[in-house]
């Protein structure tokens, strides 16, 4: 018991340096150095901007996403992997490409305008904006209806059928007590996101002039002097105290009743639709998926391989070399992309593993865990400047203050370990330990088989959202610290529009991979003669680790 006290109390300590380096320090230099005298009239415009596109956006996310999860539910039992991941296809693809995808396909001068003559002359804009900001939260949405639909008991609806009740409200009366928890918890989290965001604003917006706060904050520390970083410095904190407040209020509402959403034991699941009810979901599911990620995608793909921009993207006018025919340097810029997230992704699931340890046992480390997972809340553009403040006078332009900032935006994956660890039977581990093996091959035999599906998952993650991120990286690269997300602003700036659209082919193609293997459950073998405890001890699924 000693040994075990003396490693809490390490953890403890390690979990606490973490967040005094990672978020206390930033967050204390950034408000000592916000200016008294800053006039922040000019402040306020894009910051409406951010809360009304937010609100709305994250407003039909959760409604969407939420209706796509009973849809796919009730109308599909076969293939219903192959549905999940196309859900999931927003998610996956990095915000500010998805941006550029659409403007490609819709746009004037897109495919829909060269096959059609039809474009949407509103996308560059405030709605714009949104309809984009909604589309890639929406997986947030289908992802807390299935949490909502695991926790139904459909022996209610049945009840309430025999009773006389129709289809739809008899539903309603079993769904609503289970999904308004999870639809508030999609929404914050969708409007944290949405507030933010600076790829989908700065694509869709910039060019008609719409500026968000995230945008003002790139464009203050672009050309705006010192002035400017007074700007941007209380825009970040005005951000940085928005986010926090609407996914702590998530966070309050989940745990205000934790009975609610507890499925019964043996519960049934959904029950399938009527046939003509499910082919007319499955099509308009497909007329979704088509619209908002399979025409995109494909006008991306279509100016990769069209050898100049602007040119009718028909096969004689193809040029697949040019898709391979990238410089040296930029294969370069992309080796450092890669390595970056894989040391960040690393030491992410780290420290969730110590804060799986630790934080069940210390209110220190809890506190710690807390605060470090503060910045996941925090706009990426205020986390940057933050960082900025902290360590730029010393670290700026080296690759350790773009690591310290992707850990800072990141750590928040690691919910995940911690929520893994908390629902492990700690049974196993004390048969073991009675049986006596020492402590660590305990832990390897009865609690990691249970959180090694958690750590993959969340360094899956990690690494897919250090390969395209772009606010971070572009605030805070220096000459040799270029990432392959810079790389497609500086081209998207320049105006090279193919050479945005093939980086942004392989950034989605890499996100993608990554994508489905974290989806794909690792096989688990029984090799003859393992340890009973290593087999006896089921992986969390993949859902429960993913929803919580």
């Amino acid at each position: 018991m000693t040994q075990r006290r003396w490693g809490v109390w390490a953890g403890a300590a390690g979990m606490a340096a973490a967040a005094a380096l990672i978020f206390a320090w930033p967050v204390a230099r950034l408000a000592l150095s916000l200016p008294q005298t800053a006039d922040l009239g000019p402040t306020l415009g894009p910051l409406w901007n951010s809360l009304w596109t937010s609100a709305v956006a994250s407003a039909l996310a959760s409604l969407l996403g939420m209706g796509w999860a009973v849809v796919l539910s009730g109308a599909a039992r076969k293939g219903r992997s192959v549905l999940h991941a196309i859900s999931l296809l927003p998610l996956w693809t990095p915000p500010f490409i998805g941006a550029f995808a659409l403007g490609d396909a819709y746009a004037r001068a897109g495919l829909l305008d060269q096959i059609a003559h039809v474009y949407l002359s509103w996308l560059y804009g405030p709605w714009g904006v949104t309809a984009a900001l909604a589309v890639h939260a929406a997986p947030m949405g289908y992802l807390s209806g299935l949490t909502a639909l695991a926790a139904m008991n459909a022996e209610l609806m049945w009840a309430a059928r025999s009773c006389g009740a129709g289809w739809c409200q008899a539903f309603w009366a079993a769904f609503r007590p289970v999904a308004l928890r999870p639809l508030f918890a999609a929404w914050a989290l969708s409007f944290a996101f949405g507030l933010g965001d600076f790829g989908i604003p700065y694509e869709l917006g910039e060019p008609s002039g719409f500026r968000t706060a995230a945008t003002s904050i790139f464009a203050s520390l672009s050309t705006g002097g010192t002035q400017g970083f007074g700007t941007a410095a209380w825009q970040s904190f005005e951000l940085m105290a928005l986010g926090a407040m609407a996914v702590a209020a998530s966070r309050a509402i989940l745990r205000f009743d934790p009975g609610l959403g507890t499925p019964s034991p043996g519960a049934a699941p959904l029950p399938p639709f009527r046939w003509p009810v499910r082919a007319i979901s499955l099509a308009a599911f497909a007329v979704y998926v088509a619209l908002t990620s399979g025409l995109p995608l494909a006008a991306m793909l279509l100016t990769a391989l069209t050898r100049a921009y602007g040119l009718p993207p028909i096969p004689a006018n193809w040029d697949v070399a040019g898709l391979f025919s990238a410089q040296g340097a930029t294969w370069l810029v992309f080796a450092h992309t890669a390595a970056l997230a894989a040391v960040t992704a690393a030491v992410i699931a780290g420290l969730g593993l110590l804060a799986a340890e630790a934080a069940p046992a210390s209110r220190l480390a809890r506190a710690a865990h807390l605060c470090l997972w503060f910045f996941y809340a925090a706009p990426g553009t205020a986390v940057a400047v933050a960082i900025l403040v902290a360590y730029g006078h010393a670290l700026y332009g080296t690759w350790w203050i773009l690591g310290l900032a992707y850990v800072a935006k990141f750590y928040g994956f690691a919910e995940a370990i911690v929520a893994a660890r908390a629902n492990a039977a700690p049974e196993a581990w004390r048969a073991a330990r009675a049986c006596g093996a020492g402590p660590w091959r305990a832990y390897g035999a009865a609690t990691w088989p249970s959180l090694w599906p958690a750590v993959r998952q969340v360094g899956l993650q990690a690494l897919m959202c250090g390969l395209y991120e772009v606010t971070l990286a572009g605030l805070l690269y220096g000459p040799n610290t270029e990432t392959l997300a810079v790389d497609v602003l500086s081209a998207s700036e320049g105006g090279d529009m193919r050479t945005v659209a093939v980086l942004a082919v392989w950034m989605t193609a890499a996100s993608f991979t990554l994508g489905l293997a974290a989806l794909r459950e690792p096989r688990r073998q029984k090799r003859k003669g393992a340890n009973p405890l290593r087999i006896a001890v089921p992986a969390a699924s993949l859902e429960e680790v993913r929803l919580g």
